[in-house]
């Protein structure tokens, strides 16, 4: 099991926005690329602020890509601790699993390899959709005669009269196709990470409770020696028991340090992923449900509108599986059956319980906790705002 068959696209992407191995000037040159349209963008709402269907549809296109600036930038803050942690993780913390290689954790990191493949498609299939739009537009109105073409940009900005002839056009046009590329490369390789991290580490959930069902084996094996010779249970049975529950334990810390960094480094940008993501999906329905007579806007809008949904879905869905790993593995130690051990065994086992009856979960900013039942709620929360905004749209 190479770590790159798994990690190989998360890689890519990280190294070429500079964000892992950090690079601070490429860094700079794509947050550069975001700012050509982010600031025709803010300039378009300034200008058009009455109009409440544009300010919307430029909204959640701004939105997204405000949202890309500030969790890199986040990212580049803790650059410091961050990239020993993402190199722990690629290196030491995945030789663990090479080692207790098993089904269930080679299908969590599988999941997460086929999540970020899913995740590049919508963000590609949204993009394509805006980038061909105006051309398709443009070939449409010239081969039915008409004498004036209208030229449109993939995404509403405001530019001066001059840039919609050529070769000034195409030049935005281009420019607004490498701001946006840029951002979904960015969204794409942090998302993806965290995400990868989290399943990574449901395997590692997955590896300590076949370790302490391997225990129990033994355990149970020693039980049918102290039935057959009554009192008296082999020394060797007993010292294998303590070294293999030595080993639980400190595997279990390493788990448990590797969640607690990454509570630490991603909270806040999953933080903002919430915020953001209630305001993104609310625009992009709005968006949806005004367009429905023209096919070719709501394509565009639904393709949007899928790439928002699983934005939000790619932190709940892995945290989910994390929160019941780790309850299994609670489950799993209390249901062994433990025999006549010595008292230093019993007091390490009781440790080992205790610090596993606080839950595994990830959290945004320790206001939400990253589950299914938070995306739901975050739905919900999307719903009210989107009737709110249909009512003054209507």
């Amino acid at each position: 099991m190479n770590v790159n068959d798994y990690v190989l696209i998360n890689r890519k992407i990280l190294g070429l926005v500079g964000l892992y191995p950090f690079n601070m000037p490429k860094y700079i040159l794509c947050v550069a690329c975001m700012f050509l349209i982010i600031i025709p963008q803010v300039v378009q709402i300034y200008q058009a602020w009455q109009n409440l269907s544009v300010v919307l549809e430029t909204s959640s296109v701004l939105l997204t890509i405000i949202l890309a600036v500030l969790k890199s930038f986040i990212w580049m803050l803790k650059r410091k601790t961050l990239g020993p942690f993402i190199t722990f993780m690629l290196e030491d913390y995945w030789k663990i699993v090479q080692t207790n290689f098993t089904r269930k954790t080679e299908a969590y990191a599988t999941m997460a390899r086929k999540i970020t493949k899913g995740y590049l498609f919508l963000i590609c299939n949204a993009l394509l959709f805006f980038f061909t739009l105006p051309l398709g537009i443009m070939v449409t109105d010239s081969l039915n005669g008409k004498e004036t073409i209208t030229k449109h940009f993939p995404f509403l900005a405001t530019y001066p009269l001059s840039w919609y002839q050529t070769p000034m056009y195409e030049l935005v046009y281009l420019s607004q196709i490498f701001a946006t590329c840029t951002c979904g490369l960015i969204i794409l390789g942090t998302d993806t990470l965290i995400a990868t991290a989290m399943f990574h580490t449901c395997g590692h959930f997955q590896i300590l409770q076949n370790k302490i069902l391997g225990l129990d084996e033994i355990n149970l094996k020693t039980e049918r020696i102290s039935n057959r010779y009554e009192s008296f249970i082999k020394q060797d049975s007993k010292d294998k028991i303590k070294q293999e529950i030595i080993r639980i334990i400190k595997h279990h810390q390493v788990v448990l340090w590797f969640y607690e960094k990454m509570e630490e480094q991603f909270s806040p940008m999953m933080f903002l992923q919430t915020l953001a993501s209630s305001l993104i999906i609310c625009l992009v329905g709005v968006q949806v449900s005004t367009t429905l007579t023209y096919r070719s806007k709501i394509m565009e809008y639904a393709s949007y509108l899928c790439m928002a949904l699983f934005q939000l879905l790619l932190f709940c869905f892995p945290g989910d599986e994390l929160m019941n790993q780790s309850f299994s593995l609670n489950k799993r130690i209390y249901s062994i059956k433990w025999y006549d051990h010595s008292a230093e065994i019993k007091f390490i086992i009781c440790i080992l319980m205790l610090r596993n009856q606080k839950p595994c979960n990830l959290t945004a900013a320790k206001f939400y906790v990253m589950h299914l039942k938070s995306f739901g709620s975050i739905l919900s929360t999307s719903l009210s705002y989107f009737m709110v905004l249909r009512s003054f749209n209507s």
